[in-house]
């Protein structure tokens, strides 16, 4: 590996697709807890796709949206 090549371009493509995994399974956790129910989740978790977002940064777009609208829900 050459010093100046960046970090990013030498992580392989399964530990992309493991951490984009991870994401989605905490997105879809998230919008459990916010539902209650699964095929609401995933419902939710499908309206907040963001076109104009790149497919790679989807997962993490859609978590920190769910987390902003669990944090601004009514505590118990």
């Amino acid at each position: 590996m050459k010093s100046n090549q960046p970090v990013a371009d030498v992580a392989p493509a399964a530990s992309l697709a493991t951490i984009q995994a991870t994401l989605l399974r905490d997105a879809v956790m998230t919008a459990y807890s916010i539902t209650g129910s699964l095929s609401a989740a995933t419902v939710l978790c499908s309206s907040l796709v963001d076109e104009d977002v790149p497919e790679q940064h989807q997962a993490a777009a859609v978590l920190s949206r769910l987390h902003h609208i669990a944090m601004n829900r009514p505590k118990h």
